[in-house]
């Protein structure tokens, strides 16, 4: 349930704070008076996109709080996904846009994105907007309310899945079939390269030990002569750095015992007298091991240079010439066997056939039954709604092949008058009519939804007088069993509020501001419907009125 709506700095806005209450919260006010820019914050709280142009002038950003008392599985799933909250808390949403278009948002204080809020938004509220009605028009929407109604989304998923395995197996299938003289050229060159590749038996990383073994070989005589000098250095004669290193441990033995320090130094130089022996041991075993073995250089050159021609050819690395000697494997033992596969595609593409068409089956039945409802529960929605005579229908058309949204296309046919047939809503259904049939659809899906708010942008667009009365009751019978909130400009419609707001724009020579203010006493509520019944507070309008508020009292 929505609690509170906080605006500040948004649109015209400065600052406002709407109480939202157990059941009909109604805005109105003067036309062009920021109605719908209220409406506009709470879609925006709930993760819709908004510019810099929501922000108010002269301000560097707009913030928009929604505060909401969750249902268990959206409190469940806030606390899965990091938003914890203590159970006697309310659950908040925080979101923010700067003049400069960069948005943020918080749920319970902690970061989040736009797109998990629109996630969970179908929990808080549904906001049926003008547009709702002109999406009425399109027969494509039609099968969308209707599964909504039948809970029908995860079988129409499960013909979607159906479809798409069916489809990859049929492309597979023709990609197989394809043109013969095509795969035998594929077949040639594959097989080729993998036996070209697989020839030299590459090894990984065999290509860098080669080529420092070459720049050994290659610099052979260099290294000998710097191995050479550098023993000499070490050890050859008494002044080399071993004998050297040896008459200093000796004469620093002779005082080690003196103190700590001297016998440290003895150890060090004996130490170090040790390591330049060692190092002189392994100076001359690689002096001995090296030679120049023209052989060697000789095969090592001519393996680089067959694996150069094959990364020119096919890869630049070994472990990519690897790779592609497996793919190419791999088409040559598809081609070898294209009769087993084919085979085995034909059978995989009925048998994905046979599951569409059963998964498609167990949609169409959820439809028709479900659509047998909606009819019944719109149809008797109808006669509030000052339709007595209409009636309603889900009109179905099986399709030639079934497609990711099931085997048949879903058109909702209406009757506004007696002896009328029933032919497609958007051929025959005025504004007036449309708004109506609307807000029976809401009521109906309402019963298939679950209980978050009911948001509705001016559903009384097209009507007036005893029509709207009777849309006006029929919406504050709604609100006594769902939370609702509607933008109106009638107050036939109005008069069922729990919660008044009206808007009211000031205008000055430098700026515009929008103020929120609610209607506490019956006479501001009196005084506000008879300026929306006649344009002005007189005697007649405000009996009218009062009569409104009295009939909506009982």
């Amino acid at each position: 349930m929505l609690r509170r709506l906080a605006l500040n700095n948004y649109g015209l806005v400065e600052s406002a704070e709407i109480e939202f209450a157990e059941g009909a919260t109604i805005f109105t006010g003067e036309t062009g008076s920021g109605k719908t820019m209220l409406l506009g914050a709470l879609g925006f709280a709930l993760g819709e996109r908004a510019s810099a142009d929501a922000v108010r002038r002269g301000a560097s950003r707009a913030t928009v709080t929604l505060a909401f008392d969750p249902d268990d599985a959206l409190r469940a799933r806030l606390n899965a996904d990091g938003f914890e909250f203590d159970a006697d808390e309310e659950a908040t949403i925080v979101r923010e846009v700067s003049d400069a278009g960069k948005s943020g948002v918080r749920i319970n204080g902690r970061p989040a994105t736009a797109g998990y809020v629109r996630e969970i938004a179908g929990a808080l509220a549904e906001i049926v907007g003008q547009h709702e009605a002109q999406r009425l028009l399109a027969a494509a929407h039609h099968v969308e309310l209707l599964d909504r109604y039948a809970n029908a989304l995860d079988a129409r998923g499960r013909v979607a899945a159906a479809y798409a395995e069916w489809t990859r197996c049929v492309r597979a299938l023709a990609e197989l079939e394809g043109d013969a003289r095509q795969a035998q050229q594929r077949y040639d060159e594959a097989s080729f390269a993998a036996g070209e590749i697989e020839a030299l038996a590459l090894a990984p990383g065999e290509d860098e030990r080669l080529t420092e073994r070459r720049r050994y070989l290659d610099n052979v005589e260099r290294i000998a002569g710097a191995l050479r000098s550098a023993h000499e250095a070490l050890a050859s004669d008494e002044a080399s750095a071993s004998a050297c290193l040896g008459s200093a441990a000796s004469l620093l033995g002779t005082i080690g015992d003196m103190n700590a320090e001297l016998a440290s130094m003895a150890e060090r130089a004996s130490a170090l007298q040790s390591e330049a022996a060692d190092l002189a041991t392994s100076i001359a075993r690689s002096l001995d091991a090296t030679e120049f073995d023209a052989a060697e250089l000789e095969a090592i050159n001519a393996r680089l240079d067959a694996i150069d021609k094959l990364k020119r050819k096919y890869a630049p690395t070994i472990p990519q010439l690897l790779e592609y000697a497996d793919d190419a494997r791999r088409l040559v033992d598809d081609f070898e066997h294209r009769d087993e596969r084919r085979v085995e595609l034909a059978q995989a593409r009925d048998r994905a056939r046979d599951a569409l068409v059963v998964a498609a089956a167990a949609l169409t039945k959820l439809r028709r039954s479900a659509a047998a409802r909606l009819a019944r529960e719109v149809s008797a929605e109808f006669p509030e709604l000052a339709l007595a005579s209409g009636r309603f229908d889900v009109a179905f058309s099986p399709l030639a092949d079934i497609v990711p949204d099931g085997a048949e296309a879903v058109e909702f046919a209406f009757a506004a008058n007696a002896g009328e047939p029933l032919r497609p809503l958007a051929r025959v259904a005025s504004g007036g009519e449309l708004s109506r049939v609307l807000l029976a659809l809401v009521v109906a899906l309402a019963t298939a939804r679950d209980r978050s708010a009911l948001v509705f942008d001016e559903i009384d667009a097209g009507i007036g007088g005893a029509t709207a009365t009777a849309v006006g009751a029929r919406l504050g019978r709604l609100a006594r069993d769902a939370q609702v909130v509607c933008v109106t400009h009638l107050a036939q419609l109005a008069t069922w509020a729990s919660r008044h707001y009206v808007l009211e724009k000031h205008e000055t020579k430098n700026s515009t501001t929008i103020s929120v203010r609610e209607l506490h006493t019956d006479e501001d509520r009196a005084a506000e419907l008879a300026r929306m019944l006649s344009g002005e507070s007189h005697d007649v309008a405000l009996a009218h009125a009062r009569t409104l508020m009295k009939a909506a009292a009982r």
